[in-house]
């Protein structure tokens, strides 16, 4: 039952289909605390049940829901927890996402599961690294979008530490540093050319500010207060997806300001309705949208056309899966994230090609 990867785009598509009784539940659900997670879990689908009953639901139906309820807590995914879980489950199926991401307790019943927080951590890039350094040790680490952070196999290459050195004392901790510098650097980019992926420094001074002065390429170096002593992966997963936080936001905000540049050649759009008939047309490359508010309605999958509906599903989720079929990309953001003139809150697109009238 329990899944460790993301759902492929066509599988996107499919979880965004109506189909009855659609139950949804995101919690937080570490290693460290999994019974609170079993606990909150539990309350959360005898709510759902609650629901259920209060709207007529059969017997049958609340012994279906209590059924998978039961699957989902037989699982072996308690004992191979990382952050967050998402369940998207109905009378029949039910199905868990283990995920690293940060996510909010939420539950929902309705015709159609809330791909809301799920898309966004699908979305929004989760790849980084992160260097734990000190003289006495260090340690290279990898965090992606399924996977919490782990350290990586790494050819130390003698360089396990500087209290075997005979250099002079002044000049010590530059040349371990360099050659930590050094080896750190081909291992990145042999995983990672592109340079995109920021690489987390756990140190103090000296060595912090030695190493940051060396660098590692054009790769950016997020410090971390607080140095390397006494890490765990937690907190090293933690403080890797706070900083992944803000870069992704920063980054989000760049991407809306370079946007205006296409206004005045008609290769943007901020009408929701514009949007939504791009996507399905193939023209949108990039959406920019607000994942924490809720527009109910529907999206005609052949024409683009927009129906507001209080029965409807999330329309900006479902868009947002037509771009990934279409080959775009999305950005899910929270509105406080973006500063641009040209953000109304909701979203905004970056055309490959004007619409036609």
């Amino acid at each position: 039952m329990a899944r460790y990867e993301f759902p492929t785009t066509a599988e996107l598509l499919e979880m965004g289909e109506p189909r009855e009784n659609a139950v949804t539940v995101y919690l937080p659900a570490t290693a460290g605390d999994f019974e609170l997670a079993r606990t909150t879990v539990k309350s959360s689908m005898d709510e759902v049940i609650r629901t259920l009953r209060d709207r007529g639901a059969s017997h049958g139906l609340q012994e279906a829901f209590a059924a998978r309820t039961a699957e989902i807590l037989a699982d072996e995914c308690w004992h191979k927890l990382s952050r967050s879980l998402a369940i998207f489950t109905t009378d029949e199926t039910a199905e868990v996402f283990v995920l690293p991401n940060n996510l909010e307790h939420q539950i929902q019943v309705s015709r159609y599961f809330d791909l809301g927080q799920f898309l966004r951590a699908v979305a929004t890039p989760q790849d980084a690294y992160a260097l734990s350094l000190s003289g006495k040790e260090w340690n290279l680490w990898r965090a992606s979008g399924t996977t919490r952070a782990h350290e990586i196999a790494v050819d130390h290459e003698g360089h396990n530490s500087v209290t075997h050195r005979e250099e002079a004392n002044a000049d010590i901790l530059d040349v371990y540093a360099k050659d930590i510098a050094g080896i750190v650097e081909r291992e990145l980019n042999n995983e990672d050319p592109t340079g995109l992926q920021p690489l987390f420094l756990f140190a103090t001074d000296p060595l912090e500010g030695i190493f940051r002065k060396i660098g590692v390429g054009p790769r950016t170096i997020v410090r971390v207060p607080g140095g390397s002593d006494d890490l765990t992966v937690d907190g090293v997963d933690g403080a890797i997806r706070a900083g992944l936080e803000e870069i992704n936001a920063q980054r989000a905000g760049e991407t809306v300001d370079t946007l205006a540049d296409g206004i005045s050649k008609g290769l943007v759009a901020t009408d929701l309705v514009d949007i939504a008939r791009a996507a399905v047309g193939g023209a949108v490359d990039t959406l920019v949208y607000d994942f924490t508010i809720d527009i109910l309605g529907r999206l005609d999958s052949a024409t683009g056309a927009v129906g507001y509906f209080d029965d409807g599903y999330d329309l900006l989720s479902r868009i947002a899966v037509t771009v990934l079929a279409n080959g775009g990309a999305v950005i899910p953001v929270r509105a406080a994230d973006i500063d641009s003139d040209i953000w109304n809150g909701t979203a905004v697109a970056r055309l490959r090609f004007p619409l036609s009238q």
